[in-house]
């Protein structure tokens, strides 16, 4: 092929294959300092890029850490436009999606792990780590910081942070586009262009657009922007950026529930055990309202210059800012009518007596309602430099202040004092439709009943420090100081269709401030081996504010308490991980990295009970206690290897073990005072819901280099995602699947590239997600025809 293909496209999960960055200037010799770019037919050297989210610059090789970069290559050579299926190649992580279109990541067995766009967090993602993500059509590469990362970015970094890196500015003209068509009408394009604006500035423009109907119906529409303009002289750099995205989703129901209760006939032989699903559904049944939505607007902005005045002090400013809009309505409950006289063909056993329940019919009960809106300030100031000291000695910093305002008006349909009644109008409310062939009984109108406005504000202050003793030792000692403000309003709004708070009092908050540090070294004993060994801490305050009239507080020792009102109910949760591992690097051969770690976190907070009666008001409460901490445990190894020209094979593995510690007091005791149900069960050493305990990916590419097949390509991704309880309880296991999927491309001489994807080959037909106990299923063997190209 005319152009470069860089191997590090194909094996780029190997933290130390990173291409060079052209805005780093520090020149490195070490012999660990090296990444392999695969050319026609020849194999050369260039020197590394460091992984960006390390914020150093140095050599990836000098840092106690893990981490794992996915390039745009691979997810271009395997029809991938989503986040939650790229990271299937990120070994120890779980992406799941709720209401639609809600993302959570999970990594090294914690559901903290923020995602930053170009190196600014989002922090919708920092509250609770679920939220709608953008397509990948104007990324780069994305990059995985594995464990806490509080001493980089802040607070809430618990098992780690992501960062989605777009395209940047380009001086070579640049001209890349595809149209596809794919199973279940599935339809997309993309263009991306780029080259010299005027003088010295240069850009990247992308624009893509999706419109799906989905194996379940689900209609979901995608339209993105992004443009970046940069410019860079002698001792200074300047870049703008900024991106935009139109999506709405089809929210998802899920098929009716599975049965709580064993069913008989009513001749009282067996007919469904507890946990089984209805027979005879079809999967691709939608039992959704037709007025469900979920529409995502928003914008962003940032621009970074930086000033070189020596390699021993660089300055640089970040201002980012960022709008987010969110509106959601959809049905979320499918329950089977029952009742006590014997008017349907089965029935349960409940208190010692018959209920009967119609399995032919359900009722959409529980039509959710709610809608936000977001703006985001992030300023950050960073010093950075690295300073020779003699005898081979080298020290490099980074000192900065990092701002950030954080304010989130959320609006409800549901509460305030109105029944579901008054806020829902139309013939769908609690409409019932047929389980088999439904069709939907009539619109819903929504209103707004109340809300919460919510500021966040950040102020920071770090140094990150890494002193080269020699060639081959290395030291890193780092801090941060953070100090997180919050604070809230309860809103009310008087039955309106539009956002608008009527009434909003004054603002409760509270202030949580921690410091942080990682401590490591690294040992490169020999010529292409790392060894390194580190520990950190982190922190994760909480966002709530008391309030005993809706709540019941249990503290550590397992008794009730009365916090004051206002004020923060619990400390900010708080922990440690130790983590040591090897990098191996054989020329441009193999590569591998290795790593064990150990993460424990204390001050966690659990809601044990929505529908406690307070004896002491009569009324309905929620009930939070302050239970033991949890810890995690696991093996991390990824491989890459290249037997042959043109062709290439990446492996990774996971291990995750991920419990509850021991309690300082007794659950039985919750239970016995009606603080907890009988029916739950936490115990010591649960294992946590929604952290598989293996997972694994093997990929692998050819391309012919030569000959009268030259320019043709071909890929196989194989995935492993081990099985996964849905909460403590294990009221319902996601089973064990293999994800298996094949692609061959061919790039004509013109620059027309023909592409075919197949996913799922096996047909795994296993479900992965569910909204209660109402399962999704997975989408069956796909295809993806794309046909593209590029300048």
């Amino acid at each position: 092929m005319k152009s470069s293909l860089t191997l590090f496209l194909g094996l780029a999960l190997c933290p130390m294959l990173h291409a060079q960055d052209g805005h780093t200037k520090r020149e490195y010799t070490n012999f660990q300092d090296t990444t392999f770019r695969l050319d026609e037919v020849s194999v050369t050297a260039t020197r590394q890029r460091p992984m960006s989210i390390t914020k150093l610059g140095v050599p990836n090789a000098y840092l106690p850490v893990s981490g794992s970069v996915i390039p745009t290559s691979m997810l271009t050579d395997r029809g991938i436009v989503n986040l939650q299926d790229a990271v299937k190649f990120l070994p120890g992580t779980r992406m799941r999606t709720t209401y639609g279109a809600y993302q959570q990541f999970q990594v090294r067995g914690f559901d903290h792990t923020p995602v930053m766009i170009d190196g600014v967090r989002d922090e919708r993602t920092s509250i609770n780590n679920s939220a709608p993500m953008g397509d990948l059509a104007s990324v780069e590469r994305i990059e995985l910081l594995k464990g806490p990362a509080s001493v980089l970015y802040g607070h809430s970094t618990v098992g780690g942070i992501l960062n989605i890196i777009r395209k940047s500015p380009t001086a070579r003209t640049t001209l890349n586009t595809r149209l596809t068509y794919g199973s279940w009408n599935d339809r997309r394009a993309m263009i991306d262009i780029g080259g010299r604006l005027i003088g010295p500035f240069n850009y990247r423009a992308v624009l893509n657009w999706q419109d799906v109907e989905g194996y379940r119906y689900a209609n979901d529409r995608r339209f993105s922007g992004y443009a970046a303009i940069g410019a860079r002289w002698e001792n200074q750099e300047l870049d703008i950026r900024g991106g935009f995205n139109r999506d709405s989703y089809g929210t998802d129901i899920g098929l009716p529930k599975l049965m709580a209760n064993d069913i008989f006939n009513a001749d009282g032989t067996p007919y469904l055990s507890k946990g089984e699903s209805l027979p005879g559904l079809n999967p691709r049944w939608r039992y959704n309202n037709e007025s469900d939505f979920m529409l995502h607007h928003g914008s962003n902005v940032s621009v970074k210059y930086n000033y070189r005045f020596s390699p021993a002090f660089k300055l640089e400013n970040r201002l980012a800012y960022t709008y987010d809009n969110i509106d959601y309505f959809s049905t979320e409950e499918l329950s089977y009518p029952t009742s006590d006289e014997p008017i349907y063909k089965h029935y349960y056993m409940a208190g010692g007596k018959k209920k009967f329940i119609d399995l032919d019919t359900v009722q959409l009960t529980y039509p959710l309602r709610f809608a936000y809106t977001v703006h985001t300030v992030n300023e950050q100031l960073e010093a950075s430099g690295s300073v020779s000291l003699g005898r081979g000695m080298k020290y490099n910093y980074l000192a900065g202040y990092n701002y950030v305002y954080f304010f989130r008006d959320t609006y409800r349909g549901y509460g305030g004092g109105y029944k579901l009644s008054d806020l829902i109008e139309g013939p769908g409310l609690n409409s019932k439709v047929a389980v088999r062939n439904p069709h939907s009984m009539g619109y819903m109108e929504p209103h707004f009943s109340g809300g919460t406005s919510t500021r966040n504000y950040t102020h920071s202050v770090y140094l990150q420090n890494l002193l080269e003793l020699s060639e081959k030792f290395k030291v890193m000692v780092s801090g941060r100081f953070d100090q997180f403000i919050f604070k809230t309003a309860t809103a009310k709004i008087n039955r309106l269709k539009t956002r608008e708070y009527s009434e909003l009092p004054d603002y409760d908050q509270t202030s949580t401030s921690a410091f942080t540090y990682r401590i490591g070294a690294v040992y490169l004993p020999t010529p292409g081996l790392s060894l390194y060994g580190s520990f950190a801490n982190f922190f994760q305050p909480y966002r709530n504010i008391v309030n005993t009239a809706t709540t019941v507080y249990i503290g550590a020792d397992g008794n009730r308490f009365y916090p004051t009102s206002g004020e923060e109910a619990f400390k900010a949760q708080k922990g440690y991980q130790g983590e040591i591992g090897a990098r191996y690097n054989l020329t441009s051969r193999l590569q591998a990295t290795a790593s064990l770690f150990y993460i424990r976190r204390e001050n966690e907070n659990k809601t044990l009970n929505s529908r406690y009666v307070d004896p002491t008001d009569g009324k309905t409460k929620s009930v939070v206690a302050q239970v033991a901490g949890s810890d995690s445990k696991g093996l991390e190894v990824e491989v890459a290897y290249t037997p042959t020209e043109g062709l290439s094979l990446l492996a990774g593995y996971g291990y995750t073990d991920a419990r509850i510690r021991k309690f300082s007091f007794s659950p039985e005791r919750l239970i016995e005072d009606g603080f907890m149900d009988k029916g739950t069960k936490m115990q010591d050493g649960m294992r946590q819901a929604g952290i598989p305990m293996n997972t694994f990916y093997l990929a692998a590419g050819y391309t012919f280099t030569r000959g009268p097949l030259q320019g043709l390509g071909l890929n196989a991704t194989a995935n492993y995602m081990d099985n996964v309880y849905r909460d403590l309880n294990k009221t319902l296991i996601y089973g064990a699947y293999w994800d298996t999927d094949l692609g061959i491309a061919y790039r004509l001489k013109n620059g027309i590239r023909l592409q075919v994807n197949i996913n799922n080959v096996l047909d795994d037909r296993t479900f992965t997600q569910s909204l209660g106990t109402q399962i999704t299923p997975r989408t069956p063997r796909s295809y993806l025809f794309t046909i593209g190209y590029s300048l």
